[in-house]
């Protein structure tokens, strides 16, 4: 009898070993997309926040030439 109550115990503490493998598979798959989709978003902000960045050192190096070159004609 021990045997038996060992093997539910096991049944239950892991239930992934109750799913055939085809079903396992196609949760892996479905997971590695949602990642890789996530991955992808997670690309295109960094480079959004990266072109934004630019822009504004681009405006303030813009700014900082007039008025270094402002200075240097008052002299």
């Amino acid at each position: 009898m021990p045997r038996e109550t060992e093997m539910k115990t096991t049944e239950s503490a892991h239930p992934i070993l109750s799913k055939p493998l085809p079903h396992i598979l196609d949760e892996l798959e479905s997971a590695a997309a949602d990642a890789r989709k996530a991955a992808e978003e997670a690309r295109i902000a960094g480079e959004k926040a990266a072109e934004e960045v630019m822009k504004r050192l681009r405006k303030l190096f813009l700014t900082m030439a007039k008025d270094i070159t402002k200075e240097l004609g008052e002299e």
